[in-house]
């Protein structure tokens, strides 16, 4: 028989990152705010005195917004009244919470005595768990500043001042412009991500000077369209080569469509034309789409 559990709310990052506060078994209501009155206390001034509550009905779990001044979010959105979920990720002011749920017996042993609190520990996570938009959502309430790390498909770096991204990078990808590089990272949907203090100077002309709303409905689009792209035909992956004989003369190509052949003729990865070529990542890949149906590239 398994062992019973309770919910719980464990800090991603924020005031108390890797404490968990369980939701049970003696209480049915929680309020979570700034005043030392609160059940749940954050101390911190973008959060109000008593900014959510948090409580059980009809066996579910739901948070309750208190007419806050910054907002709750569940997932990256912010709500009103919503209804709690295992893993949901609950912003509250500059704290990230996850809902989780945690055995029964380990709330009774941490009632008798509390353990070593985590709060030194500098944010990570995994990207499955939480995904780069409600990472950086979560750093713009925060209005942190330093460097967020994240190993996906490879290492690419986020700078942050004071909570907005001004500079990104790629290691192994020289060259590409900071906000292609940005929304390339955005897509990546695996691996892990750590914040530290470290800061660079931007290479002059690639500072972003974009909002966090922009980017978030900029990487948005480029996911959607390229997952609609990928439905309705053969999309490129990693390896591109030329048809020989092509079937189109090349004569007939446009220059965008010739810079592409080229970047094939050398023997360059998928990735290495993407990073290479202008236009974002959807654009090249119709070009792509439309070579491969025209006999000229393969893949």
């Amino acid at each position: 028989m398994p062992a019973p559990e309770v919910p719980a709310l464990t800090f991603v990052s924020g005031t108390k990152p890797g404490e968990t506060f369980p939701l049970g078994p003696d209480a049915e209501s929680w309020v979570a705010g700034r005043s030392s009155d609160a059940d749940l206390v954050l101390e911190d001034d973008t959060v109000s005195r008593k900014h959510a509550r948090i409580y059980t009905s009809r066996e579910a779990l739901w948070v309750r917004d208190l007419g806050s001044r910054n907002g709750t979010r569940v997932n990256g959105r912010s709500v009103q009244h919503h209804r709690l979920r295992p893993g949901d990720r609950l912003t509250i002011g500059a704290s990230l919470l996850r809902v989780d749920s945690v055995p029964l017996s380990k709330v009774l042993r941490d009632k008798a005595g509390p353990e070593e609190t985590t709060a030194g520990r500098s944010m990570s996570g995994s990207i499955q768990d939480i995904p780069l938009a409600d990472v950086l959502q979560w750093l713009a309430t925060s209005r942190k500043t330093g460097t967020l790390r994240v190993r996906g498909r490879s290492l690419g770096e986020l700078f942050l001042r004071q909570g907005s991204i001004y500079y990104a990078r790629i290691h192994g990808s020289e060259g590409l412009p900071a906000q292609k590089a940005l929304l390339r990272m955005m897509g990546w949907s695996e691996g892990t991500f750590e914040l530290d203090s470290a800061a660079v100077d931007p290479p002059d002309g690639q500072e972003i000077h974009v909002s966090l709303e922009h980017i978030l409905m900029e990487a948005a689009r480029v996911q959607d369209e390229l997952a609609h792209l990928a439905e309705r035909n053969s999309i490129p992956d990693e390896r591109v080569s030329l048809a020989l004989p092509p079937k189109t003369a090349w004569r007939e190509l446009e220059p965008d469509e010739l810079d592409m052949v080229q970047g094939v003729a050398e023997d360059l990865s998928w990735t290495e034309i993407l990073n290479r070529l202008d236009g974002d990542d959807v654009s090249l890949t119709r070009t792509a789409i439309k070579l491969k149906k025209a006999g000229v590239i393969d893949y």
